[in-house]
């Protein structure tokens, strides 16, 4: 056996890697966005997924997959995952990613639901009756080699729109992620299974809220605000939708902020509201 084989084996089988479990509790949220009880919880939930079935002696653990998918999430970097964290190649690192979303993606039916199982007419503010909160964000992408010029947006960079809804306390009960980013919000919400349904059997005084009439035409089922405003009445109409609609951007901002993959886009940064310095706080004192 040549020196350059054993060298690479040596390299192989001896190159550090780091776990989640020899860190203080702040160094794991600064680098994966979720503490080591949910760590150990996403391990154990995907474990039968992701422990290798060739029986090689050198698999990487389920624990080194998990976390090295989580701190390519969080920091939207192959290069900050293997140099500070994981300790693999980039190509183990593209792997891991994969099984661990494709893991993910096979149990997303039992977290992500909507209407939500136990529904029974929430409110969310002054709205009585909310099925949801309804808004987009765009996840910026490389320009793909088909159809390039329909993933620019507006704000000139490629992206795919992705609508959220979520309710009043901000759990995320629908996403629709495969449309690109020049595709209009009101046309993704018309093309989703949200819309069908509402369409259909809806419960009576049950409504969905939307962000503003440039992105979502008021409908039976979908509460917009009032694009010209008459009288106080209306007036106070559109504070209260503004006010309800708040659980929405939070839930938003922290998916931007906690995991960092999604907010990589070329535009002009929004400007920070007071929510925005509390959510960041939120997220630096492992309270997001």
């Amino acid at each position: 056996m040549s020196d350059s084989v054993l060298l690479l084996r040596r390299h192989r089988v001896y190159r550090a890697r780091c776990s989640f479990l020899d860190l203080s509790e702040e160094q794991v949220l600064r680098r994966y966005r979720l503490d080591k009880a949910a760590i150990a919880g996403l391990c154990r939930e995907l474990g039968a997924d992701l422990e290798s079935l060739t029986g090689r002696s050198h698999a990487l653990p389920v624990a080194v997959k998990v976390t090295s998918a989580l701190t390519f999430l969080a920091s939207g970097s192959f290069q900050t995952a293997t140099r500070d964290t994981t300790g693999i190649s980039q190509s183990a690192m593209s792997n891991c990613l994969a099984q661990f979303l494709e893991a993910l993606q096979r149990r997303a039916a039992r977290y992500i639901a909507f209407p939500p199982p136990a529904h029974a007419g929430t409110a969310a503010g002054a709205f009585p009756g909310v099925l949801g909160l309804v808004g987009s964000m765009h996840v910026a992408l490389r320009a793909p080699s088909e159809n390039e010029p329909a993933y620019r947006n507006a704000g000139n960079y490629h992206s795919m729109n992705m609508q959220v809804v979520c309710d009043a306390a901000g759990t995320i009960t629908n996403v629709v992620a495969k449309f690109p980013g020049s595709c209009p919000n009101a046309a993704v919400l018309e093309n989703s299974a949200v819309a069908r349904l509402l369409e259909g059997a809806r419960p009576d005084g049950a409504w969905l809220l939307g962000e503003g009439t440039r992105s979502y035409p008021l409908k039976p089922w979908l509460m917009t605000p009032i694009a010209a405003p008459r009288g106080p009445a209306e007036e106070r109409y559109n504070a209260l939708h503004h006010q309800a609609l708040a659980a929405l951007r939070r839930t938003l901002a922290l998916l931007k902020l906690r995991f960092r993959c999604l907010d990589k886009g070329r535009g002009s940064p929004a400007r920070p509201g007071p929510w925005r310095a509390r959510i960041v706080q939120q997220v630096k004192d492992g309270l997001g």
